[in-house]
């Protein structure tokens, strides 16, 4: 029988963190602690690499489990809770070329670091996951010496074409999905897998596990879950979704704790 009561899966940018936002609400710590009182796991589940989840939820970091890009990495007080999923270090090389190729720029979330190549940095340099220091350069795909977890296409110009093309070359053997205005990620797992294999790990029915998210990648984490909540501000295109819709994450969860 599991220790807990429930689970919360929560994705990070546009729900947990309103875009725009720089620091998780110091309200959202109190609702971990007041769950975890309660017999409730909270799930941090998110696109970005784990090094850059860390420092947003430091206050909570040992009472949370981090799926870390689209559940290819999951976490739980430093240790890793399932075994990574990677991309095969061929499909990688040839994923990598190809977004070159379209006018993309590759990100190649590895186990130690983000992966970017050398050309690509003058065009990036000023952006935040830049500044933290996990970001390292490649010249050719071998100087790679990491496992390649998921695989990110930043697309300044033509997302549309870039992802309609990735999408018919990888979408038989890896999931593709949109995870911003200007980026889609291409992932061995997804964030539903990630939720069905984490609530078995500590023993919580389906049926009592909660997600919140607001962007195409949380798809399939909403309709794994018991109950999955879209937020209001998600894109007009996934609210023909049958799920409930969230406006105020905080809020709402809260709510769902006090039925209980």
């Amino acid at each position: 029988m599991s220790r807990y009561n429930g689970m919360f899966f929560c994705d990070v940018d546009g729900t947990i963190l309103p875009h725009g936002q720089r620091e998780i609400s110091p309200s959202f710590f109190s609702l971990v602690h007041e769950a975890k009182d309660k017999g409730y796991l909270f799930c941090i589940s998110s696109g970005r690499f784990h090094l850059s989840l860390l420092p947003l939820f430091e206050q909570v970091e040992n009472e949370v489990v981090f799926s870390a890009s689209n559940g290819c990495r999951i976490l739980y007080q430093g240790q890793e809770l399932i075994p990574n999923h990677t991309i095969h270090p061929t499909d990688a090389e040839q994923i990598t070329t190809s977004l070159l190729e379209l006018g993309a720029i590759p990100l190649l979330s590895g186990k130690h670091a983000i992966h970017l190549p050398s050309a690509s940095l003058k065009m990036e340099q000023d952006k935040g996951y830049l500044a933290k220091g996990f970001t390292r350069t490649f010249d050719v795909f071998s100087d790679i010496d990491d496992e390649i977890l998921q695989i990110t296409g930043v697309c300044r110009l033509n997302k549309e074409a870039i992802l309609r093309e990735s999408r018919r070359a990888w979408e038989d053997s890896y999931h593709v999905v949109t995870t911003g205005r200007e980026l889609f990620d291409i992932c061995p797992t997804s964030k539903g897998d990630s939720l069905v294999s984490i609530s078995s790990h500590f023993g919580i029915p389906r049926e009592n596990t909660y997600a919140f998210g607001d962007d195409e990648n949380d798809i399939p984490m909403l309709r794994s879950a018991g109950k999955g909540y879209l937020m209001g501000t998600a894109h007009d295109n996934l609210k023909k979704h049958e799920f409930e819709h969230c406006h105020d994450l905080v809020g709402s969860i809260a709510a769902i704790i006090e039925q209980f």
